[in-house]
């Protein structure tokens, strides 16, 4: 288990209890961020290899 994988398991496991706790007390703010924690868990690892890649893969130099 890599840390990318214990990131995406933090983040289900709060956009979950997130979704039920705001579907049970009818807040949507505590809605918004449950689907913001869930959309977050299913691109986090995609967006880091990604940028990684990128930015090895740069020839850019520090000012």
């Amino acid at each position: 288990m890599t840390a990318w994988d214990a990131v995406n398991y933090v983040l289900l496991a709060a956009g979950l209890v997130a979704l039920v706790l705001g579907y049970r007390r009818s807040n949507r703010n505590m809605l918004l961020c449950a689907g913001l924690l869930l959309l977050a868990f299913n691109g986090v690892e995609d967006f880091a290899d990604g940028f990684a890649a990128g930015y090895a893969g740069s020839d850019a130099h520090a000012l």
